[in-house]
């Protein structure tokens, strides 16, 4: 296995509403996402960025700083997930990629994501940004056993 390593991914259209853009107005945008040895998704930043300069330079921050950061640990309004926060100078600076069921995982991948900041190699090269997939809507009706019937 690797070690943790920092991905981007660029986006277009509108942002996820979770996220922050940093410039109004932007129609495409980079995010970085911090995974794990086995490619699992640890974190992610918060801003989106319009480059992909300001978004290394972010990550670079959020590690520098990273001994500052308060985490903030909260529970979705409408549902049964918990996530959290990375807050700095009362700022959110980075979020857990999902939802959790249980209080004890997200306490588990928040120590995960502050433990491999610090090693992970960051992929500064913007030929290997990853481009956001599109949602696509399945042709026509998925029912496997209609036939059958």
């Amino acid at each position: 296995m690797s070690d943790p390593r920092v991905v981007f991914v660029e986006g277009s259209g509108d942002a996820p509403s979770t996220l922050t853009l940093s410039e109004k107005g932007m129609k495409t945008w980079i995010l970085w996402r911090l995974l794990s040895a086995n490619n699992r998704d640890l974190g992610r930043g918060q801003n989106l960025f319009a480059s992909h300069d300001q978004s290394v330079q972010h990550f670079r921050f959020v590690r520098e700083n990273i001994e500052r950061v308060e985490p903030v640990i909260t529970h979705a309004d409408a549902g049964l997930e918990w996530f959290w926060v990375l807050m700095l100078d009362e700022q959110p600076v980075a979020r857990s990629s999902r939802g959790y069921e249980r209080l004890r995982e997200c306490h588990y991948c928040l120590a995960q994501f502050l433990e491999s900041v610090s090693t992970a190699e960051v992929v500064d090269d913007p030929e290997r940004i990853v481009r956001l997939r599109q949602d696509h809507a399945a042709p026509g009706t998925f029912e496997p056993f209609a036939d059958a019937l």
